[in-house]
C-alpha cells in the first residue's frame, strides 16, 4: 500500500509524537539535549497557525513519517520534525513529506526555510541538501553539532 501524506489531524497526535520520539530515543539519545519536545504534546496548536502546518505519512492507518513548518519570521519557515521511520526509510516518504513542506512554503510567500540537525541525523540533511539547503552554520555541543541549512526559495 502506498503512503498517503496528510495533513495532521487530531487522529494523528499520539502516532506521530510516539513516532518521533521513539527515533529520538533510539537513534539520537545523545543529541536530546539540543532538542526540546513540548511541541510533540500539542502538535495541532503549535503548527496550526495560518503560516504554519504539520504533515504525516501514514499507511495503513500507521504514522510512518513526519514533517513541520513554523513561522521564524515575515520571510523565513523553520522546517522541523522531519521523520520517516526505520522501517519505512529509503522508500522515498521523506522525499514526499519535504516535497509537501516546499510546496506550502511556497504558497505562504516565505523566502527562506531554515533546517537545524545534528550531525547523526545524516540522511535528512542530504535529502535537504539534495532539494537545494545549502549548510549556513555549524555550532559544536560538545559531543556533536548542530548545522543550519537553508533553502533561498
Amino acid at each position: 500500500m502506498e503512503v498517503e501524506i496528510k495533513h495532521f489531524s487530531e487522529e494523528y497526535s499520539a502516532g506521530a509524537r510516539d513516532l518521533i520520539l521513539s527515533i529520538l530515543a533510539k537513534e539520537y539519545p545523545f543529541d536530546r539535549p539540543a532538542y526540546s519536545d513540548t511541541d510533540l504534546e500539542k502538535i495541532g496548536q503549535i503548527y496550526g497557525g495560518e503560516r504554519d502546518s504539520f504533515f504525516i505519512g501514514e499507511r495503513e492507518g500507521k504514522v510512518v513519517g513526519t514533517v513541520g513548518i513554523k513561522e521564524d519570521d515575515k520571510d523565513s519557515a523553520l522546517l522541523r520534525r522531519l521523520f520517516v521511520s526505520a522501517l519505512h526509510r529509503r522508500k522515498g516518504i521523506g522525499t514526499k513529506l519535504l516535497d509537501k513542506a516546499l510546496e506550502f512554503c511556497s504558497s505562504r510567500g516565505y523566502r527562506k526555510i531554515i533546517f537545524r540537525c545534528t550531525d547523526r541525523m545524516r540522511d535528512a540533511m542530504r535529502l535537504c541538501e539534495k532539494k537545494g539547503f545549502k549548510e549556513t552554520e555549524a555550532l559544536d555541543m560538545g559531543g556533536f553539532r548542530i548545522h543550519k541549512l537553508m533553502l533561498t526559495l
